[in-house]
C-alpha cells in the first residue's frame, strides 16, 4: 500500500517528535503493509521552515536505507487553504506531491466562505490537481454533503482518513462515501506511534470485504500510485451488488 498523508519527519510540525518516533512509525507503517509514502508536513510559509522540512527528509530517508527498513519515502505538504499559501504554491514554495501537479489541501475546519471555494477553482485553472484532505473533518460537508459532490464534479479528488472506516462509529459515512463515489484515496494522516498510529491493513481489509478486492487496491495502492506518478485518478463506483471501476 501507499500511504499519501504522514506527518512522519521528525521534529518539524505536530507529527513526530524526533527520529525515534519517525523510526517506530516507519517499522509499523512497513508492518501495516505500506511499502510507499508521501510524506507531509504542514505548510509554513516560512524558508527556514520548508529548508528543516527537506533536511530532516533527507535525513529520514538515510536513516530509513542505513537501517533497511523497506519504505520508500517521497516529499510533499499538507497545504490549509489560505490565499497567502495559494499563492506559495504558485511560486513553488510550497511542496506539491512528490513533485507532481497534485497538491494536498486542507480546507478550514468549521467555517468555509465563499472565498475559500475561490481558491479551490483558481488552483484548478492553474492547472493543479487537488485532493482534499481527511474530508470526514469539514462541517461544510457535514452541513452541505452536496457541496463536496459539486467540487468532486469540478474535477477535485477527496482522502478519507483510515481510522475514520476502521473505528465502527464512524465507519458507516466513510463507507456511503465510497458508495457514492466520493472517495479516491485512503491514507493514514498518522502523527505519533501511540495515538495515531499508521495504521491501514484494518482499513484496506473492511473495503476489501465490504467491495472486493479491486475497489480496495484502486483506494490504497492505484489512486495513490497515481499521485507519484503524476497519472490521473480514477474513480472508484461500487453498488451493493458489485463494484466497478472507469
Amino acid at each position: 500500500m501507499i500511504d499519501t498523508h504522514i506527518h512522519l519527519l521528525p521534529a518539524v510540525d505536530d507529527g513526530a517528535n524526533d527520529l525515534e518516533i519517525s523510526r517506530q512509525m516507519a517499522k509499523r507503517a512497513v508492518d501495516e503493509g505500506i511499502s510507499q509514502m508521501i510524506v507531509t508536513p504542514h505548510f509554513v510559509n516560512n524558508i527556514d521552515y520548508q529548508t528543516n522540512a527537506r533536511q530532516q527528509f533527507e535525513l529520514l530517508s538515510q536513516v530509513l536505507e542505513e537501517e533497511n527498513i523497506s519504505l520508500k519515502i517521497r516529499l510533499g505538504n499538507e497545504i490549509h487553504l489560505s490565499e497567502e499559501n495559494v499563492e506559495a504554491i504558485f511560486s513553488g514554495v510550497a511542496n506539491t506531491m512528490a513533485g507532481s501537479d497534485y497538491v494536498l489541501i486542507e480546507l478550514p475546519t468549521y467555517h468555509f466562505y465563499e472565498f475559500h471555494e475561490a481558491f479551490l477553482y483558481n488552483l484548478l485553472e492553474k492547472g493543479y490537481k487537488i485532493i482534499l484532505a481527511h474530508i470526514e473533518r469539514y462541517r461544510i460537508f457535514e452541513d452541505r454533503p452536496e457541496k463536496l459532490g459539486q467540487f468532486i464534479e469540478a474535477g477535485m479528488f477527496a482522502q478519507v482518513t483510515a481510522k475514520y472506516l476502521i473505528e465502527r462509529k464512524t465507519r458507516k459515512k466513510g463507507i456511503d462515501w465510497i458508495k457514492t463515489g466520493w472517495v479516491h484515496i485512503v491514507a493514514t494522516d498518522a502523527h505519533d506511534i501511540k495515538y495515531r498510529p499508521p495504521q491501514m491493513k484494518k482499513a484496506y481489509e473492511i473495503i476489501e470485504g465490504r467491495f472486493g478486492e479491486c475497489a480496495a487496491i484502486r483506494l490504497f495502492k492505484e489512486n495513490p500510485r497515481a499521485v507519484i506518478e503524476n497519472r490521473p485518478i480514477d474513480s472508484v463506483m461500487v453498488s451493493q451488488k458489485r463494484w466497478r471501476l472507469f
